[in-house]
């Protein structure tokens, strides 16, 4: 493991000296199936050592022939969609990244981004997010055992709000592909020009006061089912779990840093409603008050 690791951080350093290799390992990986995100991820990389020009320049190649091979298999509009979803928020997201250098700042970057889609979505194709769920819903329906769980658990809910919340789900996942590909690239960057400095972005991230107003705002614009506040919900709920959870793991980590952080996913898995609820507390808490502060000697001991 240690030697592929090596041998990442060793290739990634001549990528980033050498344009058309760079252009063309990301254009290779973006046709590969199952391989787009690491197109992504090389992309932030070049973007967060080098700028946005040279990170526009690797981007565009990678786009156009990501494109290519979906035409044969879905209509042009859903190209577009699907290729400009997969590479431009990581892209944003890495240039904010570049000028900050605050995980923060990157967060309110994708949320902007997600509240201007929602926004367009609402004012150019109103039914778009309605028809597309009921697709998935009839979809669904066909299989017997997913219809008993579908109708128990969505029971008394209104379909209008289902399909807000289906499309700000959908929404997260691209998020969490984007967030993937951006910290690896991060992390490759630390490694190669910042030793340790990934780590220590990772252990000081938190939400804020401005996020918890955020998350009021939003919890109760979703209360009273103004149909954007629904879909931000998810995200917004996931950046304070994602904050608890790195509280969790900047209180617990010492020496044995990926077992503890191997620990804490594992629970999610187990308990996925309780651990989450309970890292949702934690990240509501923290933006509150800095409990890092009061633990000097953790902080100590996971530098």
């Amino acid at each position: 493991m240690k030697r592929l690791g090596d041998l990442i951080i060793k290739q990634s350093k001549v990528l980033l000296e050498n344009k058309q290799q760079a252009i063309l390992c990301a254009v290779a990986f973006s046709i590969l199936p199952f391989a787009s995100w690491l197109s992504v991820a090389l992309v932030a990389l070049v973007t967060l050592r080098k700028g946005a020009k040279y990170g526009f320049e690797v981007l565009l190649p990678a786009l156009v022939f990501h494109s290519v091979p979906l035409m044969m298999l879905v209509p042009l509009d859903s190209v577009l969609i699907n290729t400009l979803i997969t590479y431009i928020p990581c892209f944003i997201a890495a240039l904010v990244l570049r000028k900050t250098v605050s995980l923060q700042m990157v967060s309110g970057a994708l949320f902007l981004q997600i509240l201007a889609l929602t926004a367009f979505v609402q004012a150019v194709a109103p039914n778009f997010i309605l028809n597309q769920f009921e697709q998935f819903k009839s979809i669904l329906l066909q299989y017997q055992d997913y219809q008993v769980l579908f109708n128990s658990s969505t029971e008394g809910i209104n379909t209008l709000i289902l399909a807000q919340l289906f499309f700000g789900i959908q929404i997260l996942s691209v998020i969490l592909s984007t967030v993937v590909s951006l910290m690896c690239a991060r992390s490759v960057q630390a490694k190669l020009f910042m030793p340790g400095a990934f780590r220590d972005e990772l252990l000081a991230f938190r939400s804020g006061k401005i996020a918890f107003l955020l998350l009021l705002g939003v919890s109760i614009a979703a209360y009273f089912q103004i149909a954007i506040a629904i879909t931000l919900l998810p995200f917004v709920l996931s950046y304070f779990a994602v904050s608890g959870f790195g509280l969790a793991y900047f209180i617990l980590a010492r020496k044995r840093q990926v077992r503890i952080a191997v620990l804490l996913i594992l629970l999610i898995l187990l308990k996925p409603t309780f651990v989450l609820f309970a890292y949702l507390v934690l990240g509501t808490s923290d933006s509150l008050v800095n409990f890092r502060l009061y633990l000097p000697a953790r902080v100590r001991e996971s530098t």
